[in-house]
């Protein structure tokens, strides 16, 4: 019987939040694979939950930090809290290095979910199960330090858990194929992939632009670019849709890259501190999330014009142009992620986001998460804790756009989401730790005496 869903991504596709990959099975694809008739182990995922995920669940983080010290902290525990925090890196680390998060799996076949985080587009078909374990096998205890070539290793467990390495090397189109054969071809196939060819400009401020041609994989793999030219994403998009062909699934659906700058991880600042105005759609400034805007300081802190941020924006821009000419040229579905978070952006459109929620979760916004005194949401909720990926109801609003663009192109029957019962699964937003704001206020407080981002930035 054929594979009625396999998913090939990257941290969006893989249900990544709050700085980790935790729940596989939590992703928007498993939404999507539940919506299609599937029962809970029908749709193969790898298990990231141990030690609350890989790399360093913030959320789990700071949970813990709650158990230990309860719901504020003083000026008096954070000594404590900070050694609380370095424990629990290092049994992050212990686990994922050397522990059972380092072991192999045995499973019944490859995984239906094949995202990883932080891949790009090249990646799909380039970093192999061989290569991530040759970079991972070789690891020393760090008490400081989290879990080594992170990506690498949530890579090896999703492409080849069992680390049996008889064959070729293997790769996300090449587990997809294997599927594909195994189980009598694929009905959807899903491919999302691009992000990472751009997010790293609003993580690290700055913009290193590749030339023409695409990086080579140890350049990227190094991080040494973070914004592709147009020419050389067009060169590596054609090359994974000639990948994808090869698949030969019924069914392929692609979806647009979002645009970065909206995501609560940068926050926009003008100057005098104005507000945005009717038909203004950028800001001044765009520098680190837990800078005030009455102490933000251009000549001192890290940050990104105002050009710079519609320069990003355009290249997002072209590389879907090259995403929805692909699509056309093969038949797929396209999913326009793109304008549905610019439809959902709460700053962006004036605090008054066009998008149309589900009631469930219409209270929620694209802000940063904060909390308030009693330990009680007061703003976000769509975006977790790292500021950049999604909460479980932020996922499931992902899959309701997949939905609809499916049924509607391929003209499929899918069964309805209930967003009330998705809601209920996020912890984030029903449990928040009650130690966030004591967090956050750290950073401000950080920010404000020793200006704490102009080191923090060299750290990333």
């Amino acid at each position: 019987m054929p594979a009625k869903l396999v998913v090939i991504g990257d941290s969006l596709s893989q249900g990544f939040a709050s700085l980790a990959v935790t729940r596989v099975d939590e992703s928007f694809g498993a939404i999507l694979a539940k919506c299609l008739g599937l029962k809970a182990g029908e749709w193969r995922t790898p298990d990231f939950s141990g030690q609350g995920g890989l790399p360093l669940n913030l959320e789990w983080l700071a949970s813990e930090l709650a158990g230990a010290f309860g719901n504020d902290l003083t000026r008096f525990e954070w000594g404590g809290a900070v050694f609380k925090i370095t424990e629990l890196m290092d049994r992050s680390e212990d686990y994922w290095e050397r522990g059972v998060g380092s072991r192999p799996v045995a499973t019944s076949g490859p995984y239906h979910n094949l995202a990883v985080w932080g891949f790009k587009v090249a990646d799909a078909y380039a970093v192999t199960d061989q290569l991530c374990y040759e970079k991972t096998r070789d690891s020393r205890d760090d008490f400081f330090g989290l879990p080594s070539e992170p990506k690498l290793r949530t890579a090896l467990r999703v492409l080849n858990s069992a680390q049996q390495f008889e064959r070729e090397p293997q790769t996300q189109i090449s587990r997809a194929r294997e599927i594909a054969k195994q189980e009598g071809g694929i009905e959807n196939l899903i491919v999302w992939l691009g992000t990472n060819n751009v997010l790293a400009t609003v993580l690290d401020l700055e913009i290193r632009e590749t030339g023409k041609s695409p990086p080579s994989l140890a350049e990227s793999l190094a991080d040494k670019f973070n914004l592709w030219s147009v020419e050389a994403f067009r060169a590596e998009y054609d090359q994974l849709v000639e990948q994808v062909l090869s698949i030969k699934a019924r069914r392929v659906i692609v979806a647009t890259i979002p645009h970065v700058t909206i995501p609560p991880v940068t926050r926009g600042v003008n100057k005098g501190r104005a507000v945005l105005k009717e038909g203004q759609k950028y800001f001044d400034y765009y520098t680190r999330f837990f800078i005030r805007d009455n102490s933000f300081d251009a000549s001192r802190d890290p940050h990104l014009t105002q050009t710079e941020a519609r320069r990003i924006d355009e290249r997002i821009d072209a590389f879907n142009k090259i995403i929805a000419a692909a699509a056309k040229a093969n038949g797929w579905c396209l999913v326009d992620m793109c304008d549905a978070l610019d439809r959902a952006a709460f700053r962006r459109n004036l605090g008054k986001p066009i998008y149309d929620f589900p009631p469930a979760i219409s209270d929620l916004t694209t802000q940063l998460f904060q909390i308030d005194k009693n330990g009680k949401r007061n703003s976000g909720g769509l975006f977790s804790l790292d500021a950049v990926h999604p909460t479980h109801s932020g996922y499931a609003l992902i899959a309701h756009e997949f939905r609809k663009a499916m049924m509607d192109y391929y003209k499929m029957k899918m069964g309805e989401i209930d967003f009330a019962a998705e809601r209920a699964k996020d912890s984030l937003i029903n449990h928040p730790p009650r130690t966030l704001d004591d967090i956050f206020g750290m950073f401000q407080t950080l920010e404000s005496r020793f200006h704490f981002s102009r080191w923090m930035i060299k750290g990333m």
